[in-house]
């Protein structure tokens, strides 16, 4: 037991000593003379009892007020336990259902003590609680709204699975914010081990509690895998990342295959903390599907397999619109495979029967005259177009402080190095994501559509030295590569879990078959030739079966933040720093409001006593 205030217990002693010293005290008296003092037998006892400096006799009351005086006293001094139970009346459970939450310990799954943790949570609830339960993985959602029925909240939590998909723990916080934003007495608890990166300043008046899982970080992970034919070459050229991430050196076994077929396999041994990078050179005679695995007996299992694809060399046609900018000339150069067409302007007829003759449009500083037709692909640069994003207010420049490295366009581009003079903020239109900010001002839009894909950036690149950077020919061939696969119409696409899944059909199909990784076929609708599947939280090899159409997607997670299972012992919230509690969901609970009521008790019983003149 603790106290608040325990300077308060010095008051006990003389408050005790001034009753007893009432008791002490003799009354004044005023004497008669009287025949007898039988009948008053009780009387002289009290005036016994009343005289200074005599040894005190045996009083219940005395003791009674004592003993009051004694939990008064206590009751001033605030003592308190610490119990297990919530923080607040109102309470806000954030589990993390992301990729690094599959990671087996000897306690079992991460996800497996998360989920006690918020039972355990659900578990504390008193009948006036209330509890909302938020999941968190590549994206937040509500599981239960604000509500005090434990049973409710149980059996949703129960039906919570991990998933393989990067966290977003930052989207759980602030919806837990906004939930808890018209509760005065309101706490939010982040059940995860912490494998996500910074949160930021999260505005809320509501307590944030920290419940971290996890032990090891016993890892292995492929962080990297792509494949490329240069120009006249006979060979591919296969790139791999191998990182250990476990705090002793680790062996594992390497292996690539093409669709089944085994092109490599070696054996690696990675000291702690070790990455290993190589090139491969591989005869690769058909367009498919690479696939490279890892064998190793690690914690996590879903970031042992990459994907990539190999295509056959072609060629693509871009025209460039606008005044004329060398860099991107330049640098669009440097890409074989593609052939460079300029002009100056064009108008909506001209427009439309560029998107149908080139494979990529790109307006440099000038406007968009018309919307792309299906099968286009375009850039924007310094401008916007209403479905992609409008340009609003200007934004100060800098550098880029935050990027989406999964994004395909952005992949291996450090676009911190680069500085930007002036730009415009962009509001993305339905459809589009932000995948780079400017301080706070998103200036990087991809927009993707069944048919359509389109990049928009919200400065002149004259207006930067991104032009001068050595990544900037790296993004132009990454955004190059993936604007022009739409109007490829490839078979197989490469993604990230989590993300939706977009496929045209012939128009006359009603439905469509979704075959999942692990071998389970689900029937989704084809509404108006078009087919949407979301449901896609586990790495692996979708397929898409509609009629004579067959397409696939090979989602893998490559994220070097949810592959370090290092169990983080802190929140960091903006300058805000909450601290681990360990699982241990324990909280203050004061003693001084039963003591008071039962210093109340023992007045109303020395009350009673003394009207009894007992």
């Amino acid at each position: 037991m603790s106290w608040l205030a325990p300077l308060a217990l010095t008051a006990l002693v003389p408050l005790a000593g001034i009753i007893v010293l009432l008791y002490l005290l003799k009354l004044r008296r005023r004497e008669m003379l009287v025949p007898s003092v039988f009948l008053w037998e009780q009387a002289t006892d009290d005036v016994q009892a009343n005289a200074p400096f005599q040894r005190l006799r045996a009083s219940l009351l005395l003791l009674l007020q004592l003993l009051a005086i004694a939990l008064l006293v206590t009751a001033l001094a605030a003592p308190f336990v610490m119990a297990r139970r919530l923080s607040g009346r109102t309470s806000v459970v954030v589990v993390d259902t992301s990729a690094s939450m599959s990671a087996v310990e000897a306690g079992g799954s991460r996800f497996e003590q998360a989920r006690r943790a918020a039972s355990e949570l659900i578990g504390s609830m008193s009948g006036r609680d209330e509890m909302a339960l938020i999941e968190c993985a590549d994206r937040a959602r509500v599981i239960v709204p604000l509500t005090g029925r434990r049973r409710e909240l149980q059996s949703a939590l129960g039906r919570l699975e991990p998933t393989d998909c990067p966290g977003t723990i930052r989207d759980g916080v602030l919806l837990a914010m906004s939930l808890a934003a018209s509760r005065s007495d309101a706490t939010v608890y982040v059940v995860s081990d912490g494998a996500f990166g910074a949160v930021g300043q999260v505005a809320g008046t509501a307590q944030v509690r920290f419940v971290g899982v996890g032990e090891g970080a016993d890892n292995v992970a492929l962080l990297a895998f792509e494949a490329s034919r240069p120009p006249g070459a006979e060979e591919h050229q296969v790139f791999v990342r191998v990182r250990n991430f476990a705090d002793a050196a680790r062996e594992c076994v390497l292996s690539i295959y093409h669709e089944d077929e085994l092109l490599d396999a070696r054996k690696l041994t990675l000291k702690a903390g070790e990455t290993h990078g190589a090139s491969y050179a591989a005869e690769i005679g058909e367009a498919g599907l690479l696939r490279a695995e890892i064998e190793v007996e690690d914690a996590l299992a879903s970031d042992n397999v990459a994907y990539a694809s190999v295509v056959p060399p072609q060629s693509l046609s871009a025209l460039l619109v606008g005044p004329g900018n060398l860099f991107l000339e330049q640098a669009l150069l440097v890409l074989p495979e593609v052939e460079i067409f300029k002009t100056a302007g064009l108008d909506a007829a001209q427009a439309e029967a560029a998107y149908a003759e080139h494979d990529l449009v790109i307006f440099d500083r000038v406007a968009v005259p018309v919307a792309p037709r299906a099968g286009a692909a375009m850039m924007i640069v310094a401008d916007g177009w209403p479905e992609v994003a409008t340009l609003g207010e200007r934004a100060d420049g800098g550098s880029i402080a935050r990027w989406d490295e999964q994004h395909p366009a952005l992949r291996y581009v450090n676009l911190g190095a680069a500085s930007v003079a002036k730009a415009r903020a962009l509001a993305p239109g339905d459809g589009a994501r932000v995948i780079a900010h400017l301080g706070e001002a998103p200036v990087i839009v991809a927009y993707e559509r069944p048919n359509v894909r389109a990049l928009a950036l919200g400065f002149d690149l004259l207006d930067s030295d991104l032009p001068l950077r050595v990544g900037f020919p790296v993004m132009l061939s990454n955004a190059v590569r993936w604007l022009t696969d739409v109007a490829r119409r490839q078979e197989l696409a490469l993604g990230r879990p989590g993300e939706t899944l977009v496929a045209t059909t012939a128009p006359e199909l009603s439905s469509a078959q979704i075959v999942l990784p692990s071998g389970e076929q689900v029937r989704v609708p084809a509404d108006g030739g078009q087919v949407i599947y979301g449901d896609t939280r586990r790495a692996g090899v979708y397929e898409l079966r509609a009629g004579t159409e067959r397409r696939r997607w090979a989602l893998d997670l490559r994220d070097p933040v949810e592959a370090d299972l290092t169990p983080r012992s802190e929140l960091e919230l903006g300058a805000r720093r909450v601290e681990s509690s360990g699982g241990q969901l324990r909280a203050e609970r004061h003693l001084w409001p039963w003591l008071i009521a039962l210093a109340l008790v023992v007045l109303v019983a020395e009350w009673h006593l003394y009207h009894r003149r007992y």
